[in-house]
């Protein structure tokens, strides 16, 4: 790291976090420190609306940098595990940005999500929201369409 890095670095996080946030009601702490004496830099105190941008912006650096080796249906259990999460947590709600950051990471491409999406809509995991595009409903089906052979509907005589 060339000498003045750090200060630009500190410089940069204090300029993109203002106005900063009263240390109290931070949700992260960071610490920037000089090399050759680790000398203090700087403290930035970051609010969780920070922290969740900078670890996407770290996400996203490290997705492109990754090797993808994972086939569609590694990812396509992948998704299903983070919406098993997502709902484990409380979250009924998850963006189509939140899925794509998925699908990159995992070596898949927007085309491939779009049809991914269709699939999990139609198999009753997702609900579109019209009030809010981009955002899906987590839904479960309901327990006659997880059996196999067992449908809602009475046959038509």
């Amino acid at each position: 790291m060339k000498p003045r890095a750090a200060r630009v670095l500190a410089a940069a996080l204090r300029a993109w976090t203002n106005p900063t946030p009263p240390p109290d009601t931070a949700a992260a702490r960071l610490v920037i420190r000089q090399p050759d004496d680790w000398a203090h830099t700087a403290t930035i105190n970051l609010t969780s609306g920070h922290t969740d941008r900078l670890i996407g912006l770290i996400r996203r650096d490290v997705a492109d940098h990754t090797p993808r080796t994972c086939t569609p249906e590694q990812a396509a259990e992948a998704i299903r595990h983070h919406l098993a999460y997502c709902l484990a947590a409380g979250h009924h709600a998850i963006r189509h940005a939140d899925l794509l950051d998925l699908a990159s990471r995992t070596g898949q491409s927007k085309t491939w999500l779009a049809h991914h999406i269709t699939e999990l809509i139609d198999g009753g995991h997702l609900r579109e929201t019209w009030w809010r595009p981009g955002t899906y409903r987590i839904t479960t089906p309901p327990t006659w369409a997880i059996r196999p052979g067992i449908t809602a509907r009475r046959p038509r005589r």
